[in-house]
């Protein structure tokens, strides 16, 4: 997963977990503006994006003592919260449509997906979209997860990549006491990634900061669908959340300053020599 340091506080590796309770990271109040990337929507003022999560995980062969995964897929902005009011703005869901697709790999400890694990990604990009209409997302024939934008198209807002992430998955129970068949499984991730915005008008508060995205996906057992000899899996749209924190950048008066006390340390250093 997403998804700014986005605090997905998710499961993509900023902590492995041995449970899908995730600790939610700290989020700071933000501002967006869809009218800014042509958008059709009132402002967003909120701390907080709730997202349904369509996404595949496939495992893709041994690597040492551990097992590859990769995975992919969409995170629909469904609604936001404010101060833990969750309410829908203006436009998202009906003249609009939020969502971040996303790609990433990494690795677990369990050989399928009939066994408790923990797990790290090593890579991870996204781009957060914004789309006229409304957008349906689901599965195709090949169990691929995919978005129907109802040719209208998308434009990127940002773009970013891991800084750190995990998952954890924990089989529920066996319907015939082994492992071979689960009665459900219950995934999450938690990760870290940062955000390089594409649309800086879209982004209109926090002013001069640097977002980080972190976000957390808990997923119930009831949207998971296992295929593949337990080697696959689909979540059919799990819950999660993106928080964002932010670290100042220096004013360019201060960018000035430093430069020049620089500048002024080399000259000391040239006379001295």
């Amino acid at each position: 997963m997403s998804m700014f340091k986005y605090a997905l506080a998710a499961t993509t590796g900023l902590v492995l977990l041995a449970s899908a309770d995730v600790a939610k990271a700290a989020g700071i109040a933000f501002t967006f503006s869809p009218s800014a990337a042509g958008l059709n929507g009132s402002d967003i003022i909120a701390d907080k994006l709730n997202i349904l999560d369509f996404a595949r995980v496939d495992l893709t062969g041994a690597n040492g003592t551990q097992t590859a995964f990769s995975e992919s897929g969409f995170l629909q902005v469904n609604n936001v919260s404010l101060n833990n009011a969750t309410f829908s703005p203006g436009g998202l869901g009906s003249t609009y449509t939020l969502y971040v697709a996303f790609n990433g790999t990494g690795l677990q400890n369990a050989s399928n997906f009939n066994v408790s694990s923990v797990g790290t990604f090593g890579t991870l990009g996204y781009t957060l979209f914004g789309v006229a209409g409304a957008s349906t997302f689901g599965f195709d024939g090949s169990n691929n997860p995919f978005v129907n934008n109802n040719g209208n198209t998308p434009t990127a807002l940002a773009t970013g990549n891991l800084t750190s992430g995990g998952t954890s998955l924990i089989v529920k129970g066996t319907s015939s006491g082994t492992p071979a068949n689960p009665q459900g499984i219950s995934p999450g991730a938690a990760v870290d990634a940062d955000l390089v915005k594409v649309v800086p008008a879209f982004f209109v508060s926090p002013v001069n900061m640097e977002l980080t995205l972190a976000s957390a996906f808990n997923n119930n057992t009831d949207i998971v669908t296992v295929l593949n000899n337990s080697t696959t899996f689909l979540l059919g749209g799990g819950g999660g959340d993106v928080s964002f924190s932010a670290s100042a950048i220096p004013e360019p008066a201060s960018m000035a300053l430093l430069g020049a006390g620089l500048a002024a340390i080399g000259l000391v250093r040239r006379r001295r020599a």
